[in-house]
């Protein structure tokens, strides 16, 4: 599965999102190895929904004595402490993560299955009307889509 995003990318974003992880690492006592900081680094600068095996396979080239353990402990504590979200990838891939935990959609193309992250600022409306309405908190918040991407509709 090929996932991408519509946005440009934003170096400031990037170091922002890698920041977040490493000090919520920090804030739950977790060792800031240099490992984790390339997972960190990685899952901030990442255009896709990574795997964990695509997570593993690209920090490997940096550490080639990395186990897979070690991505799969990572992304956990980063799912619990709320920097990434966990997504069903379908089929045999398992599960994907949600790097960006902005209020965004996501759109998944039926035939391809590249998820496109498409940033909406009217989104923010929505969660503000959502808190006003039922003093609920919500910590992330993303609209899924599914239909078929215009490269496939030209196929």
């Amino acid at each position: 599965m090929i996932t991408q995003s519509i946005a440009a990318p934003n170096p400031d974003r990037i170091q922002s999102r890698y920041n977040a992880m490493l000090n919520a690492l920090r804030r739950a006592n977790y060792r800031i190895t240099p490992q984790r900081m390339a997972v960190c680094h990685f899952l901030a600068e990442t255009r896709t929904h990574p795997t964990p095996s695509e997570i593993y396979h690209a920090v490997k080239e940096q550490f080639p004595t990395m186990s897979r353990a070690t991505v799969y402990n990572t992304v956990a504590v980063l799912k619990e402490l709320g920097e990434i979200i966990e997504l069903p990838a379908g089929g045999s891939a398992g599960v994907r993560y949600e790097t960006d935990i902005t209020p965004h959609v996501n759109l998944t193309c039926l035939r391809c299955g590249r998820i496109f992250d498409v940033p909406l600022e009217r989104l923010d409306d929505i969660l503000q009307a959502i808190a006003e309405r039922t003093q609920f908190q919500v910590n992330s918040f993303h609209i899924e889509g599914y239909g078929v991407c215009p490269d496939c509709q030209e196929a």
